[in-house]
């Protein structure tokens, strides 16, 4: 599933071309996703000019200038694609014709999993939207401190790795960077939450910032499915300490990465580092 640097590098790719743009055009091919999409979505859509996308933890918020807000959550395969023809491929499910300084571009939301979601709401509903209106703060902004995390872990008796992927604590980190920001703040993932000092807790806000800044500015992370609007593919998957190393040799100590399956999911730990 696409995390917060995919996500974000997305909007920033979607921001060239549909900001300031006018929807001259939009056809759904399916609309039984993830959740059934609005019947009258393209109706209320057209013709409304695009502001500026922005993140919120996983989803995709672009405003328009009539205070609705179009909502794209890429699921655990989807992806946009600016195109300047309008060429219908498999697994295709929303196509969208947009003008910008008379030049015309298609986005379309591809996904052959159909996990994700669109939506079309109104800006005043943006708090209590059934998709945001439970997620906790962004890694990146100044919320996360360790005064939230003791808040947060106090009465709770979960793992580190779990509260990390939490997405009512914090918004956007998955199986990937949960596991790198673990790595590198040398705390094993099996940690009980209560378990866990002011010292650790400061390490883990700084390598989740560090890591996932990092994977902003060189695109994001290319797993199986994720692709840029682009075409181009993210290439943090290269620099990735531990995700994916099984019997590699941890970079820090020598010794063999191991990986364990935590709540269903591949987790990659060096034992002797992560303690």
């Amino acid at each position: 599933m696409p995390e917060l640097p995919e996500v974000e590098t997305v909007c920033k790719a979607l921001s060239k071309v549909i900001k300031n743009s006018r929807i001259k055009k939009i056809e759904f091919y399916r609309k039984d996703l993830r959740w059934q999409v609005k019947d009258n979505l393209e109706v209320s859509l057209k013709n409304n000019i695009f502001i500026d996308p922005y993140r919120r933890g996983k989803y995709i918020l672009i405003p328009t200038n009539t205070d609705k807000i179009f909502l794209i959550h890429l699921g655990m395969s989807g992806q946009i694609r600016i195109k300047k023809k309008d060429i219908v491929q498999k697994h295709d499910h929303m196509s969208m014709i947009v003008e910008n300084n008379n030049k015309h571009f298609v986005i379309t939301y591809n996904d052959s999993r159909r996990f994700g979601y669109i939506d079309l709401f109104k800006k005043k509903e943006l708090r209590e939207h059934f998709l945001l209106s439970k997620i906790g703060v962004e890694p990146l902004g100044r919320e996360l401190t360790i005064e939230y995390l003791q808040n947060n872990f106090k009465k709770r008796v979960i793992n580190i790795k779990n509260a990390l992927m939490d997405q009512k604590i914090i918004a956007g980190i998955g199986n990937i960077y949960a596991s790198e920001i673990l790595y590198k703040a040398k705390i094993n993932p099996l940690r009980k939450v209560n378990s866990l000092s002011q010292n650790d807790l400061n390490s883990i806000i700084t390598f989740t910032k560090i890591i996932l800044k990092r994977s902003i500015d060189v695109g994001g992370t290319t797993i199986r499915d994720h692709m840029q609007p682009d075409g181009s593919l993210g290439y943090f998957k290269q620099k990735l300490q531990v995700y994916g190393k099984v019997n590699e040799k941890c970079k820090t100590c020598n010794s063999y990465i191991v990986k364990e399956v935590i709540s269903n999911r591949s987790t990659f730990i060096c034992k002797h580092c992560q303690i």
